[in-house]
């Protein structure tokens, strides 16, 4: 498990440093350096196997190295990401070994085709960076090859969703992926965008290792305020169950509510929660602050981003009803 991330001179960052729990959820408006975190480690990821940094990699791509480099100011040293893992014994090449069980979940994802052809194997990992056409493909191919992968995403569908989904195979070698609705079965792209979008984040989940780190951008993508929440359950649970890490960005209170809700009745504890909320300065820096957990499951100082909204929402409100009095 990864316990630190540290990161100099990085993109939007001078200093950044973030040590993850079980599950971590960073929050903040947009373009805060949310997302630089996890493609911090993807980098490092992709780079294992090179020399030096590969900037343009299976899983993120810079056009150029100077993208690396912050543009808030001229900068002041050498950019440099390091992270720690729970083996302290562990350095150098068995250290970044280690991202080798890495998995990431972007937030571009779903099936948009009524059918994919059928690849002639079943793939370790899905390509992120090859354009998501192949993405689709391979996740559909693997699809295909897994009943048991099925069966499992089917599951947390209905337990998100309350659709399940079927996949056929068909002659001569193409994939259908199907929902299981109420009223019948239908092809999942006929259906809303809901299931589509949470088929790769749990096959990502379902096909990470005993102990790996699963990173996903906005798991909450298409779906309704209740199925976020129901969402958040099943990472906690997957999480704790399996022994995976999960580090994700959102914009959903309704998801990291539920965690918290999770803490106070004791399902998680606050050891296994970390909440990071990012900002940005005028000047462009971005700066990442914990914020605490107790065990009663509530934050300290609250989580003003969302509730910050939610005051000027009723502020508002309640001027326009004096208005029209």
């Amino acid at each position: 498990m990864i316990t630190n991330i540290t990161l100099e001179n990085f993109k939007c960052f001078r200093h950044v440093s973030i040590n993850p729990k079980l599950l971590t959820v960073l929050i903040g408006p947009n373009g805060t350096g949310k997302s630089s975190i996890l493609q911090a480690l993807l980098l490092l990821k992709q780079s294992v196997d090179g020399e030096g940094m590969k900037t343009q990699g299976e899983f993120v791509r810079f056009a150029e190295i100077t993208d690396l480099f912050p543009n808030f100011m001229e900068q002041s040293g050498a950019t440099s990401l390091d992270f720690t893992v729970d083996e302290p014994q562990m350095t150098g090449l068995a250290k970044l070994n280690c991202l080798e069980k890495l998995r990431f979940v972007p937030s571009g994802r779903g099936l948009v085709r009524p059918a994919y052809p059928m690849r002639e194997t079943y793939f370790d990992h899905i390509a992120i960076q090859k354009g998501l056409g192949v993405l689709e493909e391979q996740l559909a191919s693997n699809l295909g090859y897994s009943r048991t992968t099925e069966e499992r995403i089917s599951d947390v569908l209905r337990k998100v969703t309350g659709t399940g989904m079927r996949v056929d195979t068909v002659p001569p070698q193409s994939v259908e992926i199907k929902s299981l609705v109420p009223s019948g079965v239908v092809n999942l792209v006929s259906e809303g965008f809901g299931a589509n979008a949470l088929i790769l984040l749990v096959h990502e989940l379902i096909e990470a290792v005993k102990g790996a780190t699963v990173l996903i951008q906005e798991p909450e993508i298409h779906l309704h305020p209740k199925a976020q929440a129901d969402l958040a359950e099943v990472l906690a649970e997957t999480a704790k169950a399996e022994d995976k890490q999960i580090i994700m960005t959102t914009h959903s209170e309704h998801l990291v509510e539920r965690l918290l809700l999770l803490v106070a009745e004791g399902t998680l504890t606050a050891d296994d929660l970390a909440i990071y909320s990012f900002s940005k300065d005028e000047k462009g820096e971005c700066f990442a602050a914990e914020i605490e957990v107790t065990e009663n499951g509530q934050v300290e100082g609250g989580l003003t981003d969302f509730y910050a909204n939610n005051l000027e929402t009723l502020d508002r409100r309640v001027k326009a009803l004096k208005r029209s009095q």
